[in-house]
């Protein structure tokens, strides 16, 4: 299983477990997220001040 730890501005982090990179987008609006149960989660390009992905 994959995590995605996203990392916003005000220095939270949050982890996501996602089934593969390609669940995470770039959008117009921002960041998409897609988790393995499903949940969207949307983010804007603002507020993220990066994404990492590591294998757990």
């Amino acid at each position: 299983m994959l995590v995605a730890e996203v990392t916003t501005t005000d220095l939270r982090k949050t982890r996501y477990q996602v089934e593969s990179r390609d669940d995470i987008r770039k959008t117009r609006q921002g960041y998409k997220i897609e988790t393995a149960s499903g949940e969207v989660v949307r983010m804007s390009e603002e507020e993220v001040e990066s994404i990492s992905v590591t294998d757990e």
